[in-house]
């Protein structure tokens, strides 16, 4: 269990943030390592902008797979980034306390639908609150945030004897391995994400040797995406960051079709493979299916939790059996699209997927993040 786990003494040396999803992602390099997380993880990160290039910071955090890492708490003579140690609970919106208002009237005025449309907007939301404070108090409680808590605690202690020190003079950087791909290097300015208005999927926009490109974070489907499942999953099992790029980054790019194929991020050394949905590797087709089976046993319940609600109380044995027979048969399917989707991937070979994935792999000595 704690073996995925680094707890070092380095040198700051800069920091970034952009905008995502429901929180601000943040990004910090070391002479080490680079390091990210999401702001909803600490109560305050203004201790950021009193660091200076240079300053020591001691850091505990996890490994990804790319090589970078997820920090968990920042100690510095400047402040702290730390654990949180009490619940935060999830307190609907001051604006919902107007809904059992508008309840009472719709009873009062025998306006039984809109009564009924209200009461499960209703208890959708006390549910969703409920929902997302189990999440976080198991968030707290997990065996491997409270081992993080204590080594934090005993490191505020004075207890010293599990750091691992690194004081090289520069942030470690890393040469392309020769390749016959048409690279390109340069620096990426001019950042910009966008929310797509169907799909909610954020487009990254960036200027880059004088041309303006784009790309689609997330891939073709936010099943694939592990960024949209990470939200439900606890930071400490992350195995990859958000994509990030920052203005002023330097960049390794791949063309192939007027289509970004694979990129490096030398500033940060996180890499990432296009696969355009015709390819997939056996990685990706375990995300794939690990994601399709958290849609698959989460939806059932909702929509069961919604039945009961519409449905008189006489037909609830009904309701029971027939749950019964959708959660089995709702696990059969993603097996079944894995497998249709396993199989399209290889029978259409895409060769020059794979060889910018073995670049890739050469160049970082890590897997890359797939989009």
């Amino acid at each position: 269990m704690r073996y995925n786990f680094q707890f070092i003494t380095s040198r700051f040396y800069r920091y970034d943030c952009i905008p995502y999803n429901f929180t601000d992602c943040y990004r910090i390099i070391t002479n080490e390592g680079t390091y990210f997380f999401y702001k909803n993880q600490f109560i305050d990160v203004s201790v950021l902008d009193k660091l200076d290039k240079g300053d020591i910071i001691h850091i505990g955090s996890h490994a990804l797979n790319d090589g970078t890492f997820w920090l968990h708490w920042l100690v510095s003579g400047k402040g702290d980034l730390a654990i949180r140690n009490k619940l935060h609970y999830a307190i609907p919106h001051p604006s919902t306390l107007i809904l059992p208002f508008l309840i009472l009237i719709g009873f009062w005025l025998d306006l039984e639908f809109i009564t009924l449309l209200l009461a499960t907007g209703l208890f959708l939301i006390l549910v969703w609150c409920i929902c997302s404070t189990l999440y976080r108090l198991i968030n707290l409680v997990l065996p491997k945030q409270i081992f993080l808590r204590q080594r934090y605690h005993r490191f505020k202690n004075g207890d010293f004897c599990f750091m691992k020190i690194s004081f090289l003079e520069h942030h470690k950087t890393f040469n392309c391995s020769s390749t016959d791909l048409p690279v390109y290097e340069g620096i990426a300015t001019n950042i910009d994400y966008q929310l797509t208005s169907l799909t909610s999927q954020k487009i990254i926009f960036f200027d880059f040797n004088g041309v303006r490109l784009c790309f689609e974070d997330g891939g073709h489907s936010s099943i694939a995406s592990d960024d949209y499942a990470s939200d439900l999953i606890p930071v400490v099992y992350y195995f990859c960051h958000p994509t990030f790029i920052a203005s002023g980054d330097k960049l390794s790019l791949i063309f192939e079709n007027n289509k970004i194929q694979g990129i490096i991020n030398h500033t940060d050394g996180s890499s990432y493979l296009f696969t355009h949905c015709i390819w997939i590797s056996k990685q990706k087709a375990k995300t794939i299916l690990r994601n399709l089976y958290l849609y698959t046993v989460f939806a059932p319940i909702g929509f069961l939790l919604l039945v009961i609600i519409i449905y008189p109380i006489e037909q609830l044995d009904f309701i029971a059996k027939s749950f019964l027979w959708i959660i089995p048969g709702a696990q059969i399917i993603p097996l079944l699209l894995l497998l249709f989707y396993t199989l399209f991937s290889y029978l259409n070979d895409r060769s020059y997927a794979k060889r910018v994935l073995k670049w890739l792999y050469q160049t970082t000595g890590h897997w890359p993040k797939e989009l």
